[in-house]
């Protein structure tokens, strides 16, 4: 019997001088089955001195691994990981998380007979100022090392539990489970044994130095070798067949043709209607065109080992400080030049549209070139976006009733003037992950007398309660006048105050969505208002606020929009039956950490081949789904690996710093994409 926490193996990362430390972490034995695995729909027994047996109901399964000794203390790791075995006879889409963390979760697919490593990375953990990593590197969500930031931390020091559970399951599942370990060590060394070997670690091209993997570029003659490859690739795989030039399906039902898109529902399944009258399904991706890699110079010069001279021809792609030193470096723009010469511009935003065809894709999605998708050969969606006033200058969420609100959206929407009629256009995003649901009434009531929201809050209240009086009484305050409320700026508490907040609140949101409607409306009529991209990701298991906003959204919205980082969309509906509105996803990414990234991004997977295949069953559950009428990946360009302007350093191009597409997503997008209209038909 293996004894817990006595095995352990000391391997070396690629980062100098780093330990990593793999621990057994889970003793297996009938004992341990007995009292520390609780399952649901699920079964568990022990099958040999180093595995679990776990057969699986499709129907909500869980098993739930807890720790012997109460917890396990993860703080000093990196991930957890351990073997999974499928002895049986349908694939495994097999889940697990780390204790109730949301995003400290991993995916494993594989076919019967099949088996391989989960891994699951501790995200989130908060490391101290003073840690040596800390101190080393700066504004980068992941660090060589492997620590991974999230902004929701997980409590590593006490994880209780293991969650392993099925996506979206058709079938049930009998698979083995040995070999649990916790893996990797942020126990650091001194901070001049790092600093001494740890910089550079950027090359020239952008790539991180101290790993090495299938297809990094070494040299100006890989880009052209890459190249090569690609134009092959596309020429073998142009478009798929029975396409109209919008991407819509020739080959299916043809109804009214508008000269643009629209929204139907036929046979209980919603659509898109490109401007023939061709069914169409929203196949896309978001930042196409778009300088994923660029990347903050300043403070952090020593990351880098060749930054260009003045008299460099990359050395147009930096932007200067006021004293002619570089304060920010555009990599996807220099590898662009260096792959294809003085007019990379061009062949880059014609590259675009072919590959996206080639890919199976038909749509530029939120945060694309404009300059790339006006060539008016991919439809398109546009993003509407102006520094509006913050509710309370504060949350993440527009005050509407300032007066310059409207105006100042028209003249946001004035800018995309050129798009308003063409045919290629299918609508517009508006914002982007709005926040502070819930907290809008209170922040309005701590703002000054003479913040518009504030004074359209009195005269809500003035219309409710007759008298100030009346007021005091349901809040339990003691304002002496409308103006002493007016000129109130602290929080007021009790269930009856949080109501009244509430309601203005919800005031407010139906106010943003029906402007939004009315600036496109006047303006372009015949395009769509996609919404703005709402971002709770458990939406309609979890609804919080979501409840009040989303048929509010729907009222208004052509089309309602969610980013929703899960690994299957399928439950993505509305919760109320009255909510009968097309959705469609505006952001879905995953990444891994086998080809020099240091961050996933927010949902993770083990590999390359992980990543396709996940991809793959994604945009079919998505298919399958009868109110989704399209998906975007988020998106086209790999992130700088130093992290752009907030620190996002993810694993999530289509393509990396290189321009090198990742072949294994894209195999898996076509694969998908040159089917999905007989999926979505048929199914």
């Amino acid at each position: 019997m293996k004894k817990i926490l006595l095995n352990v193996l000391v391997l070396s990362l690629a980062l100098q001088g780093i330990v990593a430390q793999n621990k057994e972490i889970i003793e297996i034995s009938e004992s341990y089955i007995s009292s520390f695995v609780k399952t649901k729909n699920a079964k568990a027994e022990f099958a040999n001195e180093e595995s679990i047996l776990i057969e699986m109901d499709k129907h909500n399964p869980l098993v739930e691994l807890y720790a012997p000794e109460g917890k396990w203390d993860l703080s000093n790791n990196t991930s957890i990981s351990f073997k999974v075995n499928n002895i049986g006879d349908t694939d495994i889409a097999l889940n697990c998380h780390i204790g109730d963390h949301q995003w400290c979760e991993g995916l494993l697919l594989i076919s019967p007979g099949e088996s391989g490593r989960m891994s699951v990375l501790v995200k989130g953990y908060k490391l101290p100022e003073e840690h040596t990593l800390s101190l080393l590197y700066k504004d980068m969500r992941g660090l060589p090392g492997g620590y991974v930031w999230h902004w929701v931390p997980l409590d590593a020091k006490s994880v209780k539990k293991i969650k392993l559970s099925l996506v979206n399951p058709e079938e049930g599942a009998t698979f083995s489970v040995s070999n649990i370990m916790a893996e990797g060590n942020l126990s650091e060394k001194s901070f001049e044994q790092l600093k001494e070997n740890a910089f550079p670690f950027v090359d020239k091209y952008g790539q991180y130095m101290h790993k090495e993997w299938k297809g990094k570029i070494e040299s100006d003659d890989d880009l052209q070798t890459i190249s090569k490859i690609e134009k092959n690739d596309i020429e073998a795989y142009p478009a798929p067949a029975n396409r109209n030039k919008y991407g819509g399906w020739t080959k299916g039902e043809k109804l009214k043709a508008t000269g643009h898109f629209r929204t139907e529902k036929i046979c209980g399944k919603w659509w898109l209607i490109d401007p023939e009258g061709c069914l169409f399904w929203s196949h896309g991706i978001t930042g196409v065109g778009k300088g994923a890699a660029t990347t903050q110079v300043t403070g952090r010069s020593h990351y880098f080992s060749e930054l260009p001279k003045k008299a460099s021809p990359r050395f147009q792609f930096a932007r200067l400080t006021a004293q002619g030193k570089i304060s920010t470096f555009n990599y996807t723009a220099s590898n662009l030049y260096l792959k294809y010469g003085e007019d990379w511009k061009n062949i880059s935003q014609e590259n675009a549209h072919k590959r996206l065809k080639s890919w199976g894709m038909n749509t530029f999605g939120n945060w694309s070139d404009t300059e790339t998708y006006i060539l008016r050969k991919t439809p398109y969606a546009v993003s509407v976006n102006f520094p509006w006033k913050k509710v309370g200058g504060k949350l993440k969420f527009p005050n509407v009733f300032h007066s310059h609100y409207k105006t100042n959206l028209k003249k946001a929407f004035l800018n995309h003037k050129e798009t308003w009629n063409d045919a290629y256009c299918i609508g517009y995003f508006v914002d982007n992950e709005l926040h502070g649901w819930g907290a809008i009434g209170n922040h309005v009531m701590l703002s000054p007398a003479s913040d518009n929201a504030k004074v359209e809050l009195i005269n809500f209240l003035k219309k409710k309660y007759s008298e100030i009086a009346q007021l005091n009484s349901t809040w339990g305050t003691s304002f002496i006048s409308w103006e002493a409320l007016l000129n109130a700026t602290q929080k007021v508490k009790g269930k009856a105050a949080s109501v009244d907040l509430l309601e203005f609140e919800r005031i407010m949101v139906d106010l943003y969505y029906k402007t939004c409607n009315e600036v496109i409306k006047e303006s372009a009529p015949n395009k769509l208002y996609l919404g703005s991209r709402l971002h709770n990701h458990y939406y309609p298991e979890d609804l919080g606020h979501q409840r009040w906003i989303v048929p509010i959204a729907a009222k208004y919205c052509d089309v309602i929009s969610f980013n929703r980082y899960r690994f299957a969309p399928n439950d993505l509906q509305p919760h109320d039956k009255n909510i009968d509105k097309p959705i469609i996803i505006g952001e879905f990414h995953f990444g891994a950490l086998d080809r020099g990234m240091l961050h996933t991004g927010l949902r993770s997977v083990q590999n390359q081949e992980q990543r396709g295949k996940a991809y793959y069953e994604y945009i079919k559950a998505a298919l399958e789904n009868p109110y989704l009428v399209g998906a975007h990946w988020f998106q086209y360009g790999e992130q700088a690996v130093t992290g752009r302007g907030d620190g996002e350093n993810y694993q999530i191009g289509f393509l990396d710093v290189c321009d090198t597409p990742y072949q294994e997503t894209i195999d898996a997008c076509r694969k998908i994409g040159y089917q999905m209209y007989e999926i979505r038909f048929n199914k």
